[in-house]
């Protein structure tokens, strides 16, 4: 991944010799050190004694706070990767739009989960983890439209219900990727206003919070 140095700079990053440096506390007493050498990125996590604190890369650890210590690790290393990278994931003004939104209204950011799909935005709820949209851009022909040039889509949760009676095939999709009763596509090109995306992605939010 290459990243831009006024942006580094911008997030609070510092220079020290030839590479970019910053530690921030996170669970805890913990400190997390993020450092920068050309590109490549290095961390550690330290306890309050300056000791290594490593239980987030074991894997199989379990336990609540190596839990929290795991997701607070990856939101920080995956905010870096939207904030301070040359690469924009989201290529469509609606898609654009979405995070904007989803920063403003639940004050969420993207996390990009898979290293085969880079531009794969996953959104989720802060209070039980659930995911609640995901973003992504996949052929057109692979949701049965003409063509093969890559859309932009998002996934949302929908009562089945509902996905049973809007499911079209043209504006509608049983969820790519997603499980097909509870989850639906839909374009990012326009063909939805986005005013309805808005509402369906409340929506979706609401349902993710749901026991």
């Amino acid at each position: 991944m290459k990243f831009c140095r006024d942006k580094l700079m911008n997030c609070g990053f510092a220079v020290d010799g030839d590479n970019l440096i910053r530690r921030q506390k996170i669970s805890g007493d913990l400190t997390l050190t993020i450092i920068i050498d050309d590109g490549t990125v290095t961390t550690k996590i330290t306890d309050a004694d300056g000791e290594p604190y490593t239980l987030h890369l074991v894997e199989g650890a379990s336990g609540k706070f190596v839990g929290t210590v795991k997701a607070e690790y990856e939101r920080v290393l995956n905010d870096l990767a939207a904030q301070c990278s040359d690469n924009q994931p989201f290529k469509s003004a609606q898609a654009l739009r979405l995070v904007e939104l989803i920063r403003d209204r639940f004050d969420d950011k993207p996390e990009f989960l898979w290293e085969k799909f880079p531009n794969y935005a996953v959104f989720r709820r802060k209070d039980n983890r659930k995911w609640y949209a995901v973003i992504m851009n996949v052929p057109r022909n692979k949701l049965g439209l003409e063509g093969a040039e890559e859309l932009e889509i998002l996934n949302v949760r929908v009562e089945p219900a509902e996905l049973d009676r809007l499911a079209d095939g043209e504006k509608y999709f049983r969820g790519w990727h997603m499980n097909k009763r509870s989850w639906m596509t839909l374009r990012l090109d326009d063909a939805l206003s986005f005013e309805e995306l808005a509402a369906r992605l409340e929506q979706s939010y609401n349902l993710a919070g749901k026991k």
